[in-house]
């Protein structure tokens, strides 16, 4: 499982855990949810590509388009 799922799970399930929340405090806290998921995954493929670029081999593929 990638990171962003695994941090994005625990995330919401701490901040859904909390009884009695209103409907405009859970649609909150989903919005935030989605933001912190968009954010881990962007991050992650960021990193990916990063180490993608630093590799040798890619480097001179990449440089050859």
């Amino acid at each position: 499982m990638a990171l962003s799922h695994e941090l994005s799970s625990e995330i919401a399930a701490a901040l859904l855990a909390a009884k009695d929340r209103s409907p405009h405090e859970l649609e909150d806290l989903k919005e935030t949810l989605l933001i912190i998921h968009s954010t881990l995954q962007r991050l992650t493929e960021e990193e990916r590509l990063a180490n993608l670029e630093s590799r040798p081999v890619v480097r001179k593929v990449a440089a050859s388009k």
